[in-house]
């Protein structure tokens, strides 16, 4: 019993459509059929939508080909980092003072417009940066 994925249930829908164009299969029918190979997790799953249908079924690809081999690793070649254990720690930090930050960043904008003189009204602009920097750190890190 082989498994299937989404290469191989697109081409039993698209057989599906054909029969549908050739008049075989009624709208609801093909509705049907079609919604049952979108859930198909095995071969014959999908050959079953078929056995009262005459050709065109689907050409599946042999399953040789369809889970390629894995590729052998370098013998003494370092193992790739694992980016999300590297960004992790500070992701957290950020997540868990994310109200804080939100509360302090207009405040500190305000400073440095106060101490700029008034000179440089655009430190306000940093305000939405930095809340949509913050969000976006929390809820990736929350995922």
């Amino acid at each position: 019993m082989a498994d299937v994925g989404a290469h191989e249930r697109e081409l039993a829908m698209e057989a599906l459509d054909a029969h549908r164009r050739d008049g075989r299969l009624e709208r609801g029918e093909h509705a049907s059929r079609c919604a049952a190979a979108s859930r198909a997790t095995t071969r014959a799953e999908l050959e079953a939508l078929f056995r009262d249908l005459p050709e065109p079924h689907p050409a599946y690809p042999s399953a040789a080909r369809a889970v390629p081999a894995p590729r052998p690793e370098p013998v003494g070649a370092p193992a790739a980092p694992d980016l999300p254990e590297l960004v992790g720690p500070a992701g957290a930090a950020i997540a868990r003072h994310a109200g804080l930050i939100s509360l302090l960043t207009p405040a500190v904008a305000a400073v440095l417009f106060a101490l700029s003189g008034g000179r440089f009204p655009w430190v306000f602009v940093l305000v939405p940066v930095v809340l949509a920097t913050v969000a976006y750190i929390s809820y990736r890190h929350q995922q």
